[in-house]
């Protein structure tokens, strides 16, 4: 069967198993290939791993590395960023206190006995608080970033336009786009800072790990076996919206309590209609447009329980 050329590719982690070379040159074979490894920070020039597997026609557009010269040449954004930042994180713990009380009346409610037409509005009840609460996050973060773009303008600063200019010089010989893992939020909010979004859906795209966590509506953050805390799945993003209805759960098989039914159970209600796509190491989910194609892909049911994508419907 003649695989359909993909608008977005959603892999799961590169190590053990490396495969966003043997994508690429599938959908692209030739073309030359911009790759963000913001996620990285630090070690965001460490490139030798995607060299190897995609030799010298790879742009990196090392987003985390402008983003610093920035912050060292314009103090006033610096500081107004670290003031998002603050405010951010005040934010999500105040969200995390509330989300440990409501899922803990929500567990409680589905294990109570009794007639369903008694407890089951209740649990529908206490599972609509936490999506609320859920949606109520993600405007607050939204309301956040805004204000800091409305305010600061970073679009029309010297140090900002410079280095989108460069970006775009760069991107605009390549007609894919790599988004490698690492630090979910740092991804996103250099895409934000530089507003590329828009030059990037215009390409074939192809998300890995984080990468690929970013790529649709929201960001979940999600550890069931944390050191410390309840390990409840937090929203933690908007997303970027290139793949509809889908919530990247990449590594899951690590992460996740795959073999605990009620916990999946109540990971893909409370993310409905959302699908929970699980992405693990050599995993991968094709958009092209108007449906999917999955290879290794997991999805979870409402049920709880995990089927191949393919055979999801």
């Amino acid at each position: 069967m003649t695989r359909i050329t993909p608008r977005v590719v959603l892999l799961g982690p590169q190590a053990p198993l490396p495969t966003v070379g043997s994508v690429v040159k599938e959908i692209d074979p030739g073309g030359r290939v911009a790759v963000i490894t913001a996620g990285w920070q630090e070690w965001e020039s460490d490139l030798a791993g995607l060299r190897s597997q995609l030799g010298d026609v790879i742009v990196p557009l090392r987003l985390y590395q402008r983003a610093e010269r920035i912050w060292e040449q314009d103090h006033e954004l610096r500081v107004a960023h670290r003031r998002m930042q603050s405010d951010l994180k005040g934010i999500r713990r105040l969200y995390a206190r509330q989300l440990d009380r409501a899922a803990e009346a929500w567990m409680e409610l589905l294990e109570t006995e009794g007639p369903e037409r008694i407890v089951g509005p209740e649990r529908e009840a206490a599972l609509e608080a936490i999506q609320r609460l859920d949606a109520h996050h993600l405007r607050r973060i939204d309301s956040v970033q805004t204000e800091f773009r409305d305010r600061m303008t970073p679009l029309e600063r010297r140090s900002v336009s410079r280095a989108r200019g460069e970006i775009l010089q760069d991107l605009s010989g390549c007609s894919t786009v790599v988004i490698e893992g690492g630090h979910a939020a740092v991804l996103h909010n250099r895409i934000v800072l530089f507003d590329l979004m828009d030059e990037i859906r215009t390409r074939i795209v192809v998300g890995c790990a984080a990468g690929a966590m970013i790529l649709g509506g929201r960001v979940v953050l999600y550890n069931d076996q944390p050191a410390i805390g309840r390990g409840n799945a937090e929203v933690g993003l908007p997303g970027h919206g290139l793949v509809p209805g889908v919530v990247a759960l990449p590594d899951a098989a690590f992460r996740l309590r795959l073999d605990d039914r009620s916990r999946m159970r109540r990971l893909a209600l409370r993310l409905s209609p959302d699908r929970c796509a699980l992405l693990d190491p050599g995993h991968r989910l094709d958009w092209d447009g108007r449906a999917f194609t999955a290879d290794g892909s997991r999805l979870v049911r409402r049920d709880g329980t995990l089927v191949p994508w393919d055979r999801a419907a």
